[in-house]
């Protein structure tokens, strides 16, 4: 409840009229009315109440308001509030029944995927005698014929070196990003996937190392960053079937093809490592790299935990001006990740409008000046088509990161009217 409150407290300033901001108001404000009443203790009902002073106490200076200006776009850092709410834990003890239905849930594709107990010990990354861990499971890398033991490498092998260019130096794998990261698939059709992990770095205020903390080890709190395992073995916590899974990776990458990579990598950090990890053990739960492909939804509810939203633009229900709001202040605070898709388009139309047909594209920025309001868009695609609109538009007042991107190959900026 006290979610409701915050998500109608942030539509306050970007309200287009008097009226609407006023409303969002009171529903603030009943939200933290019902919110207190569920509340489990003094010091909860305490703060809440607070803020519902606070929320009515508002509402009266936006009834004296003579001339209501609303708020048109976030510029700047983004500063995350320290009033979030944590995700809420449940005491309810499952019946005997549900476990089983969880345990039973744990296999698939052949795999065990136990339910997450616990965050691992660093022992379990520990390399006694120097010995280099081998995941047992069997990941397909194609489907087209049987894996090979020169099909898997070790990621010093393999990172770095030019797309096509095996002549040019390899580099040291790393965990750390020198430069801003550009995420790119190449091979495997999984665009839904790296749009989803372009999506998730591009939050605002480079936060994407809070949710990264929650799902991969051996991780480094004090950098904000994952630790190298000297073992070579991962574990990750990924939300499928039911409930967080526990799912254990080695370091191994499929080696490239004909010198066309099969695993997403970093154009900036040719060396960055934990993209490609972070994918091979999510292709791990959806059977392998001859993955047909998804949509970033559902990739993003997996890797996250977050809880998807699918908006069809088409619907005759859609409230255009209502849904850019939401979109663009819960972006500014960091509480969406947004991605967009494509439907069938045949090759003239592909051409024509510079867009793949059924592709997932990663919204990296989002910006409203005036009257435009502008999507900063990625196409995964190493070799990208990009948007062939009737402009270009390159917001004056963009952040240095989006004035960045707007120069990487495959982004583009597109107006939300088009």
């Amino acid at each position: 409840m006290e979610n409701r409150a915050l998500e109608a407290e942030g539509r306050i300033s970007s309200s287009r009229t008097k009226e609407d901001a006023l409303a969002n108001a009171i529903s603030a404000a009943e939200c933290y009315m019902k919110a207190i009443k569920l509340a489990t203790s003094s010091t909860e009902r305490a703060r809440l109440k607070e803020k519902c002073l606070n929320i009515l106490a508002r509402a009266e200076e936006i009834k004296k308001i003579e001339q209501w200006q609303p708020t048109m776009s976030h510029t700047g850092p983004v500063i995350m509030s320290s009033d979030t709410p944590k995700a809420p834990v449940s005491r309810r003890q499952l019946p005997t029944r549900e476990e089983v239905i969880l345990l039973e849930g744990s296999k698939l594709h052949g795999l065990i995927f136990p339910p997450w107990v616990s965050e691992p010990d660093e022992q379990e990354f520990a390399a006694p005698n120097g010995e280099i861990y081998t995941d047992p499971s069997k990941i397909n890398i194609s489907n087209t014929h049987a894996d090979a033991p020169g099909d898997w490498g070790r990621p010093s092998d393999l990172l770095g070196g030019g797309l096509q260019d095996d002549s040019t130096s390899r580099e040291q794998p790393t965990m750390q990003a020198a430069a801003d990261i550009d995420l790119v698939q190449d091979v495997t059709a999984d665009c839904s996937v790296v749009a989803s992990l372009c999506a998730a770095v591009a939050r605002p205020g480079g936060t994407y190392g809070k949710l990264l903390e929650r799902i991969f080890y051996p991780y480094d709190k004090a950098q904000g960053i994952p630790k190298m395992s000297k073992s070579g073995k991962y574990i990750f916590r990924l939300h499928f079937n039911g409930c967080f899974r526990k799912v254990v990776i080695d370091d191994r990458l499929p080696a490239p093809r004909n010198s066309r990579r099969l695993y997403v990598f970093d154009r900036q950090n040719p060396g960055l490592l934990w993209p490609a990890l972070l994918e091979k053990a999510y292709l791990k739960v959806r059977g392998g790299y001859d993955f047909p492909g998804s949509n970033s939804g559902t990739d993003l509810w997996v890797i996250t935990s977050w809880i998807p939203e699918q908006i069809f633009l088409q619907s005759d229900e859609l409230q255009p001006n209502d849904l850019w709001s939401r979109i663009l202040n819960g972006f500014a605070c960091g509480d969406v990740m947004v991605t967009l898709g494509t439907g069938r388009l045949n090759d003239n139309e592909e051409e024509a409008l510079g867009l793949a047909g059924e592709h997932d594209y990663a919204v990296l920025d989002i910006k409203e000046e005036g009257s435009e309001k502008l999507f900063l868009l990625k196409n995964p695609w190493c070799e990208a088509l990009v948007w062939k609109g009737a402009s270009d538009p390159k917001p004056s007042s963009s952040s240095s990161a989006a004035s960045k991107a707007s120069t990487n190959p495959g982004t583009f900026w597109m107006s939300y009217a088009e």
